[in-house]
């Protein structure tokens, strides 16, 4: 599994919320190399799972601040997006913390796959509404 590489495909034409995402991409990628370089005991992976959270919590609420402001007509159904990744994370997280799982490439690439489709498809949803008006 490799890592997430940011290019313009990603851009929602806004560039703070394309910053926010490369933030976002650059820890995804410190988790993938905690799962790379392994270890005995998962905390690395847990921290990195907690910093994913922490962050997804900063970005989720700033990107729906932004779309209110655009008056997105699909907030609430973003919104929920959002929530439900939270609610994974913290899941991920928790049973890390447990011991409950050993990180490995299934969970990196669920997450992996839920950023790329949110950042490519979701998000360009807002995007191209404040570009098109639709």
């Amino acid at each position: 599994m490799s890592k997430i590489e940011w290019d313009d495909s990603f851009s929602v034409n806004n560039a703070e919320i394309d910053g926010q995402h490369q933030k976002w991409i650059t820890i995804h990628n410190n988790l993938h190399e905690s799962i790379v370089n392994g270890s005995e005991h998962q905390k690395p992976g847990a921290e990195a799972l907690k910093a994913m959270q922490d962050y997804a919590h900063y970005h989720f609420s700033f990107e729906e601040e932004y779309m209110d402001k655009i008056n997105y007509p699909n907030l609430i159904e973003h919104h929920r997006i959002h929530k439900d990744f939270d609610n994974l994370i913290y899941t991920f997280y928790r049973d890390a913390q447990e011991g409950k799982f050993v990180l490995d490439t299934k969970i990196m690439k669920i997450l992996k796959n839920w950023l790329l489709e949110h950042i490519l498809k979701e998000d360009q949803k807002y995007a191209l509404f404040l570009k098109t008006g639709e």
